[in-house]
């Protein structure tokens, strides 16, 4: 099975951004830091890029282990196959001396003129078999070879069939490196078709692939909730610090009342002195153009803290509606193609 090894898995921050600072969602300054490539906030990880990067480092590994395993069984394949072309190298180097040996075989034949349907060739014949072990003989040839055997414990072979026999014995280790070969053949062919047949049942990259989607998916959606978590904290922060404000301005507010309100008593006072009448006058018409409702800092403070909750909440929409795209950028892992 052959595999192509164009794995991307993005993790981190790119070194050109390493050190620079970025401003979050929330307007909080973050610096992208060197520490294992994760972005930092207020000196500390973020841990939404720790979630991110985390994922993305468990996918690449659950993809590159089941790679580095199928590597593995194509390098075992390529081994046996291997294994196959030299036992067939083996063999044809053994047939070619076995053929060299009979070529000399011949040429004895040829030197003392015996022909090649004589008795004296045909005797040989099987005088070959039974050194070599084969009962693949008729039953005139068993007959032939029993009496043969009786007469070759007195010495009766011929001087050609005793040189022919010494020479035929040199194929004994040819005949055996044949053997041995064309049994290697039939067991690694048997162990290659068990592994093609094993393979076949399973598909291990596809599912560490998908497997590794799923990791990435479900990190996906808790960083989706992380931010929903940070949005909420972010609007308790900013209404505690409207609400502070508020009650900061209505304290000073007081105070320049207070001081007012002594100021214009003492300016009745000595008016009321001096022009008893139109201090009264005055006073009528000051009561009557007095605003009742005036404006309370507290409940302008809460009137701003919902239009900024508003405007997080339009953000946190918008950014979820936006998350397919940010899992896509998240996952960061391609495997080109499966054979």
């Amino acid at each position: 099975m052959k595999l192509n090894s164009n794995i991307t898995i993005f993790a981190g921050v790119n070194a050109p951004f390493a050190g620079r600072e970025t401003v979050d969602m929330f307007g909080r300054k973050q610096r992208a830091g060197m520490a294992g490539g994760l972005p930092f906030q207020n000196n500390r990880p973020d841990p939404i890029e720790q979630k991110r990067a985390l994922a993305k480092k468990q996918a690449y590994k659950m993809v590159s282990d089941t790679f580095a395993s199928e590597r593995r069984i194509d390098d075992e394949f390529k081994e046996r196959e291997d294994a196959v072309s030299r036992y067939h190298d083996r063999m044809s180097e053994a047939n070619k001396k076995i053929r060299e040996i009979d070529e000399e075989k011949e040429k004895l034949r040829l030197e003392y003129g015996v022909e090649a349907d004589s008795q004296e060739q045909k005797d040989l014949e099987i005088l070959e078999k039974l050194r070599q072990g084969s009962f693949e003989m008729s039953d005139e040839e068993s007959k032939r070879a029993f009496e043969l055997l009786t007469e070759g414990k007195s010495g009766g072979y011929t001087e050609y069939q005793q040189r022919a026999l010494r020479l035929d014995a040199f194929k004994e280790p040819h005949n055996k490196d044949i053997y041995e070969a064309k049994k290697g053949i039939i067991e690694e062919n048997a162990a290659i078709r068990s592994m093609a047949q094993e393979r076949l049942k399973h598909h291990p990259m596809l599912d560490a692939t998908e497997d590794a989607q799923k990791i990435l998916e479900s990190a996906g959606k808790e960083i989706i909730g992380m931010l929903k978590d940070e949005a909420v904290d972010h609007i308790d922060e900013k209404f505690e610090e409207e609400l502070e404000k508020a009650e900061e301005k209505k304290e000073e507010e007081k105070k320049e009342e207070e001081k007012l309100e002594a100021a214009k008593e003492r300016r009745e006072e000595m008016e009321a002195l001096a022009n008893p009448e139109k201090a009264e006058k005055e006073k009528d018409r000051s009561d009557s153009q007095t605003d009742p409702l005036s404006a309370d800092p507290v409940t302008e403070a809460m009137l701003k803290m919902d239009k900024v909750r508003n405007d997080i909440k339009q953000e946190v929409s918008e950014m979820m509606s936006k998350m397919n795209l940010a899992a896509e950028d998240l996952k960061g892992i391609k495997v080109d193609e499966l054979l």
